[in-house]
């Protein structure tokens, strides 16, 4: 049949009738079927790209509701009517916005309204259980008929377009009708899921992961995968899993569940929460070193000591600073020590504070009223994911990619950040995601968002600026979950009672750190990244990304040249170093504002470096700045728990600085207006309030300096 005769009243449905029929409750599939489903395929792919008439005309003919999802159910001893029917579905699914021509649709008042109406009536087909079985099942099928054979292409092809139909169908759930209908989502959304999932969807996604020919269907996976996992925090999942995790585990290891009872028992399922939970335990010299009023830093240039001491804590007190001669090492091993502690102080309080993301506290805050059987299938997907399909992602992508990334690995890229926090589920073991987080990875990572930073800067004016910093802060967020993963294992905390697992986990850890240190550009990038960021264009999330991301590294580096000299040619003091200038302490300052709202680690994380600044590199300077010393104050002001050591960094400042205003008033005034001139009034004059006592007359005064 020609393309003329396709697009016109009758020729759609001349080719329709001859699809096949109904005989009762089962829908026939007629013996010219597969012809005129390739011819149907075929004018879809060849439609004119700006009227889009045979979209048009399948969609106010009902073709899909009458014809192609009975053949979907229905077609399953004849895969080649099956694979045209999902070519032809997921083609039929594209989102409209994906469409070239859609704003001329819009000016020429074009009917858009019957090819929305189309997605929407298709996503509320597949909400039927036999349409999952009828896809997993012949997907399953194409595995078993070829074994270890090469998968043909018509067989990949059906693969691939399965897999991009269920994402475009779960991705219309943010889709909204311009006529005014809605696609009732959400339950519409969590039924199609768990059809899938029910039918062993998680085990067909693994295997397809395993197969030789796995980049042809990679990206559509990770699409997919994206979609389903979209606005569900990993928190919502790892509980769960841990719990289920160690009570197999703990059966596994004694036989019975009668056994767990035991004080051996006990002592490992507290260790396994407290991974949970994020928790690194502190050993009895850093205990020690907790419990103490003193802060020690041991500089890294070989030749002084920096001690602040403060005497019962009392503000007022004088700070005395004295130096020795030490080691060629700066001592941060304490300061990760307080980080934990105080996030383990502060957990009864975390559920007061409110993240910077809205639509994920949303979806934590209703995530109590879910389904539990549905939220375990969705976290045995994770799970199955992150062990048996993460590493072989990442082997493909470095085996692909050669310094050559497409844009649509992006959805690896969110996979890493998103799927290493199951690293914290018992069972996980770092040969699990060895690729993941390997050196090459690292180093891959860190040049593309070296390069995207370029993008992104380069397109500030542009309307994609938006697109570029999407796919920036997912890179932040993939570098930052890769580090903390191998702190995670490098600390001990690797989800095992297999001693000699975790022995084996802590030495990959070393390996890979180890190779991270032959290139100093991954450290570089931090300084420069976090030095450009821009408070007016950029996201809090992002810049914590970034802090977070440089801390565990720093932390992960000292770890290892203790445990190493073979590594002592890398000097963390010259990093530290760079970080001590107006701009970085300025992108600090900013994250250290949002204390009420940040997590405990993150604001020890941004005063420890903040510590270094003044205590190892002797650049207290730089910390006087009108927006550091505001949020001070105002941390004082709301008698905002911290650790010790924070709070005397913060006494130490203050104090300092007051000293110098009270000494040299124009060098004080120089340092605030050298970068927050409209602030200078405010925070001088508070900073002085607080020092002597005359914080109750601040808000009368506002007189210039």
């Amino acid at each position: 049949m020609e393309w003329h005769i396709m697009t016109g009243d009758g020729g759609l449905n001349a080719v329709s009738s001859n699809l096949g029929y109904y005989m009762g409750n089962v829908y026939v599939v007629s013996e010219s079927c597969e012809e005129s489903l390739e011819e149907i395929l075929t004018n879809l792919q060849h439609e004119d790209k700006r009227k889009r008439n045979v979209r048009h005309s399948i969609a106010i003919s009902q073709l899909i509701k009458t014809d192609l999802i009975p053949i979907l159910i229905f077609s399953d001893n004849d895969p080649t009517v099956f694979s045209l029917c999902i070519r032809i579905l997921a083609k039929l699914s594209t989102p409209i916005e994906f469409l070239d021509g859609v704003q001329q649709w819009k000016e020429n008042g074009s009917p858009l309204q019957e090819l929305q109406n189309m997605v929407f009536d298709l996503k509320k087909s597949f909400t039927d259980q036999r349409v999952a079985e009828a896809i997993v099942t012949e997907i399953r099928q194409i595995m078993e008929d070829f074994g270890e054979e090469a998968v043909p292409q018509v067989q990949i092809d059906t693969i691939q377009s399965s897999f991009v139909l269920l994402g475009n169908i779960l991705r219309s759930q943010h889709d909204k009708a311009n006529s005014g209908k809605q696609c009732k989502s959400m339950g519409q959304h969590e039924q199609i899921i768990r059809n899938f999932l029910e039918e062993g969807f998680s085990q067909v996604l693994v295997s397809l992961c395993k197969r030789p020919e796995l980049k042809h269907w990679m990206t559509s996976i990770l699409h997919l995968l994206c979609v389903i996992f979209k606005e569900k925090p990993v928190e919502v999942f790892i509980q769960s899993l841990a719990e289920d995790r160690r009570k197999s585990l703990a059966v596994t290891l004694w036989g019975s569940e009668e056994n767990t009872m035991s004080d051996k028992d006990n002592t490992i399922e507290d260790a396994i929460i407290e991974n949970l939970r994020h928790k690194v335990k502190l050993s009895e010299e850093d205990g020690a070193s907790t419990s103490s009023e003193n802060t020690r830093i041991d500089l890294a240039n070989g030749e002084e000591e920096n001690r602040i001491d403060v005497v019962n804590g009392d503000r007022d007190n004088s700070i005395n600073v004295t130096n020795d001669d030490r080691e060629n090492k700066i001592n941060v091993d304490n300061r990760i020590d307080l980080v934990n502690a105080d996030r383990e102080n502060s957990e009864s309080d975390s559920d007061s504070r409110q993240s910077d993301d809205q639509s994920t506290l949303s979806y934590v805050s209703s995530s109590s009223s879910w389904d539990p059987d549905y939220s375990a299938l969705l976290q045995d997907l994770a799970y199955a994911f992150t062990r048996n399909g993460l590493n072989r992602c990442s082997l493909e992508f470095k085996e692909t990619t050669r310094g050559i990334c497409p844009v649509e690995y992006t959805y690896l890229h969110w996979a890493i950040g998103y799927c290493l926090q199951f690293s914290q589920v018992p069972g996980v073991q770092l040969q699990d995601i060895s690729e993941s987080v390997s050196s090459g990875m690292i180093s891959c990572l860190s040049y593309l968002t070296l390069r995207m930073f370029e993008v992104y800067t380069c397109a500030q004016k542009c309307e994609q600026a938006d697109i570029f910093f999407t796919r920036l802060c997912i890179l932040a967020k993939a570098l930052r979950e890769m580090f903390t993963t191998l702190s995670r294992y490098l600390n001990d905390n690797c989800n095992t009672i297999n001693q000699d697992v975790s022995q084996d986990n802590r030495n990959t850890a070393i390996q890979i750190i180890k190779q991270i240190l032959q290139s100093k550009n991954v450290y570089d990038m931090y300084v420069l990244l976090i030095r450009k960021y821009n408070p007016e264009t950029e996201t809090v999330e992002y810049l914590k990304d970034l802090v977070m991301g440089n801390t565990e590294l720093i932390l992960m580096t000292q770890h290892v040249m203790n445990q190493d000299d073979s590594v002592a040619d890398f000097q963390i003091k010259p990093h530290i170093e760079k970080f001590a200038s107006f701009e970085v302490m300025a992108s600090y300052s900013h994250l250290l504002s949002k204390f009420a709202d940040n997590d405990p680690v993150v604001n020890e994380a941004t005063l420890t470096m903040m510590f270094h600044v003044a205590a190892d590199v002797n650049k207290i300077e730089t910390l006087y700045q009108a927006s550091i010393l505001t949020t001070f104050s105002n941390i004082w002001e709301a008698n905002f728990s911290l650790s010790q050591h924070s709070e005397n960094l913060i006494d130490y400042v203050i104090q300092q600085f007051c000293e110098m205003a009270q000494s040299d008033m124009e060098r004080s005034a120089y340092l605030l207006t050298k970068s927050e001139k409209k602030q200078i009034n405010r925070a001088f004059i508070q900073c002085l309030a607080l020092h002597m006592g005359l914080y109750p007359v601040l808000s009368l005064h506002k007189g210039e300096i």
